[in-house]
């Protein structure tokens, strides 16, 4: 490859084209509605992609390091500040209960895609894209960063995968919001949200959802020392959890599960975090600005992601990889409404279950707001935050299952 405009090692002029280029996407997501519907985490791709490719920015370097050490551990207790499980099981309601439905249509996808292409793909590269697949479609990027780092995935294999990734997302999207609209699905499913929505054909799901807020100083510095605590917590326990499990190679099946569980740091995160925001819920209730901190940190991790995609590397590999998570995406939707039509479950519940799945929780609130669903939109985002949860270990435990 050629050297690129910027030297790797000008990490200053690197991480303003970071940051500039993240920037550009969010605003891309929030100004216009083509751009909402394509997804902000597309758009970073996107552009991070043109800016290599073009060799303007160089594939690899130490500056992208602090990502995946820093911020994505960071993110995760911030995107989960609101986790109060009391309120995700009271207040999620239906949506909640359908969730954990579309995450089994999402392991049976899982299934299905490793059965049907591992042969094309090969292994180990099909049970490592099948477990961060597990993660990320029933929580999202961060838990695909987490099983990423957790297992050490190649860059060749991961890059790929999470421009197929979110580009079979930003299709399910529009899909799923064709179906709520469509005369066919409303006479076979009861649809009682649909009866009285009103959609402004002129608003941006993505602009309402990040709406400004009056966030304080204080604000930020309780998050950011949330956020610390909980690694510094979680290192710790990592620690306990390696010296009560120890070498557990020579243990029972489930006994070796659970320290591989146990004893991961991002688990150990997600669990802290947990915990730490149902027991505190009332005072972190005053806390403006931690989602968007963590979005935003999420953002910048999916804008470094596009760096190393080579194109040629994309078009070569991808194709196989839009297939896989199209597989898997595709079968949580017809699982989830098979299964829906024999529970008579609720059309615009199961459509906002199973975008808070392979999407997270701002894709729940968008379908629900751009669908005209205003009493969906919490229990979307709060399934969603459930699926940040759950989605690391899942996918942990996939990957592990499917490699032996």
């Amino acid at each position: 490859m050629a050297d690129s405009l910027i030297s790797p090692e000008n990490h200053t002029a690197l991480w303003a084209f970071i940051a500039g280029g993240t920037a550009i996407a969010i605003w891309l997501e929030q100004s216009y509605r083509w751009a909402a519907r394509l997804s902000g985490p597309v758009l970073a791709l996107l552009i991070a992609m043109v800016l290599s490719n073009t060799r303007v920015m160089p594939g690899a370097s130490a500056a992208y390091d602090f990502v995946g050490d820093w911020l994505v551990p960071l993110a995760i207790p911030l995107l989960l500040f609101r986790a109060n499980l009391r309120e995700i099981i009271l207040t999620g309601g239906r949506v909640f209960a359908v969730f954990h439905l579309s995450a089994i249509g999402t392991v049976i996808g899982t299934a299905l895609a490793v059965w049907m292409l591992r042969s094309r793909i090969g292994s180990p590269e099909t049970e490592q894209a099948a477990g961060m697949m597990a993660g990320s479609y029933i929580g999202g990027g961060v838990n695909f960063m987490a099983i990423k780092t957790s297992f050490d995935v190649p860059e060749s294999i991961a890059n790929p995968l999470i421009v197929a990734d979110n580009f079979v997302m930003a299709g399910m999207f529009v899909v799923m919001l064709a179906a709520a609209a469509s005369r066919w699905f409303r006479e076979h499913y009861p649809h009682p949200h649909s009866v009285d929505a009103s959609t402004d054909k002129e608003s941006n799901p993505a602009a309402e959802h990040w709406s400004p807020k009056n966030i304080s100083l204080l604000d930020v510095a309780k998050s950011f020392a949330f956020a610390f605590g909980v690694l510094a917590m979680a290192e710790v326990g990592t620690g306990i959890m390696q010296s009560i499990f120890g070498d557990s190679e020579d243990a029972s099946v489930p006994i070796r599960l659970l320290g591989i569980l146990f004893t991961n740091k991002f688990v150990l995160i997600t669990a802290v975090s947990l915990v730490l925001a149902t027991v505190l819920a009332k005072p972190f209730s005053t806390i403006n600005g931690p989602e968007e901190l963590g979005a935003y940190l999420l953002m910048i991790f999916l804008f470094t992601l596009g760096l190393p995609a080579d194109l040629l590397s994309v078009l070569t590999q991808a194709p196989l990889f839009f297939v896989f998570c199209a597989i898997i995406a595709g079968t949580n939707l017809l699982f989830t409404l098979a299964a829906g039509k024999i529970l008579k479950l609720n059309l615009e519940e199961m459509i906002v279950a199973v975008n808070a799945n392979l999407g997270g929780a701002p894709s729940a609130a968008a379908v629900a707001v751009s669908a005209g669903w205003p009493r969906l939109v919490v229990p979307g985002l709060l399934a969603g935050i459930w699926g940040y949860v759950i989605g690391t270990p899942i996918g942990i435990l996939v990957m592990e299952l499917l490699q032996k």
